[in-house]
């Protein structure tokens, strides 16, 4: 651009201008030309202004500056030297001139080339998961499998975008059979689990620690409802009486082991004189519960009768990965009609997750019905004994080597296998139980030499819900510092739980909150705020008050982690308190991406905030929340973290990986040897990518014949394939 003063006319080559536009029909005056030899006494001679000079001043660097512009010669420029006093087309002959020299100009794009390469370079160097890439400069054979490992899953990953799932963009109209890779997680789920290697390779990668997992759901309903089979005290009851299909599908059941002298033998849950619970104050009344409970066998007897040749035991595709083949015992077991209903009561499905009039509100509904169902089918002695082995088992099969569960501990106990209430189990019998079970399972895994596998056990995060008066809050604490106190190594953090969107939020409990704080500190108890805060799009604690977001008391109180975060990066001065530097930790989000979706959150994991809140600094973990539910695992997380974001690599699992270590609640030299164990498994797995895909590859891209011979057949076909298939019929 000419600097202030500087009459030279747009045009690179004067010269050469007044022919070439002559030729268009166009005069040009030869005024307009600067260098023209003129007399000294031409008014239109050019003159040099003080900013032509050699010694030019610097043009200020401020919008505002303090120093006078440059002086200008008194003298003024011919109106023609200036663009904006040509005529039109005189500007469309100067101005394709420009545009045609321009496009010459390979200095410009060498620049331009130039910029955007330090964007990127400078943006690679910043990046999130920098630090788990090995250096450029290293040539050991480990480092080298690992960067052709993470070369084999970014190819499998973009073949089965275009193939698997049929996403190319164009203006033909998709395949019947095409989905949206990263699309919604159960409509995807059958394909996931029974076409794509990427879900293969997920399925072995090393997830490090699980830090967000509600007890009651890591196991799949199929196994508990098995189990509750030999419970001859199990005892069911509804919310309203059950006299055809609409009613079958309106009501909620709930599971209890109970005394059988307590209950009356005849309640029919199928009759019309079967009690209807209008308010919770009904349960309340003296001898309701009574007549409420009716035997688990009978109702199955009477479910069949009832509704005869339905909810036959067919399951679907979409529930067969990473469930239990035989439901935990040596022979298969085909689940009996009213075990087949009650199961999908247990478990939420595609309909109830994307119907087009379902809602946030609905969904958590459903949602926690459904969790209420599981409480009753685990929340008894027997079962909470094989609960931490099965459990243990799960997390082992889909590479987890050390988790910290989310029980819910208002109740203070759970029955034991007589029902009888002397024979309760309180809160502290159920964490000797945790431990006895993890104990039993390290002594199992040390003698088949996999200790390795799960070296570290499970802690506990003492959990409760927001939803309690304070009064109960305060006795929720007392028992948390107790337990504590009593099993120092197991308890590990507190937790405040429920929809975000109802009351109250975290700071409704002030008062009891920092009294908990400042009680550990004074008696050195390690127990850490680890909050569910930013799960809501509305973020305002259940009020309508934005100020009253769960996310502002979790930073005040110091948490050291929080579940989901969702809806953190509304908040730029709170993610500067999340961000990680190298003065700071942090506070780290555990993520549930899956978990997001079917509650609402997101449509699906491409809408999802995680790609910013990695880019942003913030350390993440990877969680499963409630499987059980949901109908996932963690290698199901981990396979949407990849599809959910281009940018995701193997570098990202690894890093994610390595932050579930570093932000859990294991001593520092727990930490130490996790680490270490996590290496070990990761170079084994990027050696185990190699040697199994290799043979899909040529050079750095899948090749296409060599997948269609690999994958399942479809009507989409790669590219290449077409065209090579074309080139034959020319």
């Amino acid at each position: 651009m000419p600097i202030d003063g500087d009459p030279k006319p747009l045009s690179e080559s004067p010269e050469a201008r007044p022919g070439w536009l002559s030729k268009c029909g166009i005069v040009v005056p030869t005024l307009f030309v600067r260098g023209r030899h003129t007399s000294p006494g031409d008014p239109n001679r050019p003159v040099m202004t003080v900013a032509d000079s050699p010694k030019k001043r610097k043009r200020p660097t401020s919008p505002h500056p303090k120093r006078k512009m440059p002086l200008r010669s008194e003298e003024t420029r011919p109106a023609d030297h200036s663009f904006d006093n040509m005529t039109q087309q005189q500007k469309e002959a100067e101005a394709l001139a420009r545009f045609g020299q321009k496009l010459q100009d390979a200095k410009a794009c060498e620049e331009y080339d130039g910029e955007r390469a330090n964007l990127l370079k400078a943006e690679d160097e910043n990046a999130w998961d920098r630090g788990a890439k090995p250096k450029s400069t290293s040539t050991s054979e480990q480092d080298r499998l690992e960067r052709r490992a993470a070369i084999i899953i970014h190819a499998i990953r973009e073949y089965e975008r275009i193939v698997t799932f049929g996403n190319i963009a164009s203006e033909a109209l998709p395949l019947p059979e095409d989905q949206d890779m990263g699309g919604q997680y159960l409509t995807n789920k059958e394909r996931i689990d029974t076409q794509s290697k990427l879900f293969e390779i997920s399925k072995i990668v090393p997830k490090g620690a699980l830090l967000h997992l509600h007890f009651n759901a890591e196991l799949y309903p199929e196994l508990l409802l098995v189990r509750a089979r030999k419970m001859e005290n199990m005892y069911i009851r509804s919310i309203q009486r059950i006299q055809d299909e609409h009613q079958l599908g309106m009501t909620e059941l709930i599971f209890n082991v109970l005394d059988p002298a307590t209950v009356n033998p005849d309640v029919d849950i199928f009759s019309v004189d079967y009690p209807l619970i209008t308010t919770p104050q009904d349960l309340k009344k003296e001898g309701f519960q009574q007549q409420i409970w009716m035997p688990w066998a009978k109702f199955q007897d009477a479910f069949e009768k009832k509704f005869p040749g339905q909810y036959k035991h067919e399951e679907p595709e979409t529930f067969r990965e990473g469930r239990p083949h035989h439901c935990g015992d040596s022979a298969h077991h085909v689940l009996r009609p009213a075990e087949n209903w009650l199961r999908s009561k247990m478990v939420l499905s595609r309909e109830e997750a994307y119907h087009p009039d379902q809602t946030v509100n609905g969904v958590w509904a459903r949602f926690n019905q459904a969790t209420r169902a599981f409480k009753g089918l685990l929340n008894y002695e027997s079962v909470y004994k094989s609960y931490i082995s099965d459990a243990i088992d799960q997390m082992i099969q889909e590479k987890v080597m050390y988790a910290e569960l989310r029980p819910m501990l208002l109740d203070k106990s759970i029955p034991g296998n007589s029902g009888k209430p002397e024979d309760s189990v309180d809160l502290a019998a159920q964490m000797k139980l945790i431990i006895a079970g993890v104990e039993a399972k390290k002594a199992e895994l040390l003698q088949k030499g996999e200790i390795h596998k799960f070296p570290f056990g499970l802690k506990i995060i003492y959990c409760t819900p927001r939803s309690i008066p304070p009064h109960m809050m305060e006795n929720e604490m007392r028992d948390c510092i107790k337990l504590k106190i009593q099993f120092p190594d197991l308890i590990c953090g507190f937790d405040l739980v429920g929809a975000e969107d109802r009351p109250n939020h975290i700071g409704f409990y002030r008062t009891q909150l920092v009294a908990f704080r400042e009680t550990c500190k004074a008696l050195n108890l390690d127990i850490p705020f680890m909050f569910h805060a930013g799960e809501t799009l509305l973020d305002t604690g259940g009020s309508n008050d934005p100020t009253k977001s769960n996310l502002y008391d979790a930073v005040a109180l110091n948490s050291k982690r929080i579940g989901h975060g969702f809806a953190l990066m509304k908040h730029p001065l709170l993610v500067e308190k999340f961000r990680k530097t190298d003065t700071n930790s942090g506070i780290c989000i555990e993520l549930c991406l899956i978990s997001n979706e079917l509650l609402h959150l997101c449509r699906n994991v491409k809408e999802h905030p995680y790609p910013e809140l990695l880019a942003a600094g913030i350390p993440c973990t990877v969680n499963s929340d409630n499987p059980s539910l949901f109908s996932n695992s963690m290698s199901h997380e981990f396979y949407q973290i990849m599809v959910g974001a281009p940018t995701m690599s193997l570098y990202s699992w690894k890093q994610l990986a390595r932050w579930s270590i570093d932000y859990s609640c294991l001593s520092p030299q727990q930490q130490v040897q996790a680490h270490e164990y996590l290496d070990s498994a990761r170079a084994d797995f990027c050696k185990t990518v190699v040697d199994r895909y290799e043979y899909l590859m040529d050079g750095d891209k899948i090749d296409p014949f060599k997948a269609e011979d690999a994958y399942p057949p479809r009507k989409r076909r790669h590219p290449d394939v077409l065209k090579a298939l074309a080139s034959k019929l020319e």
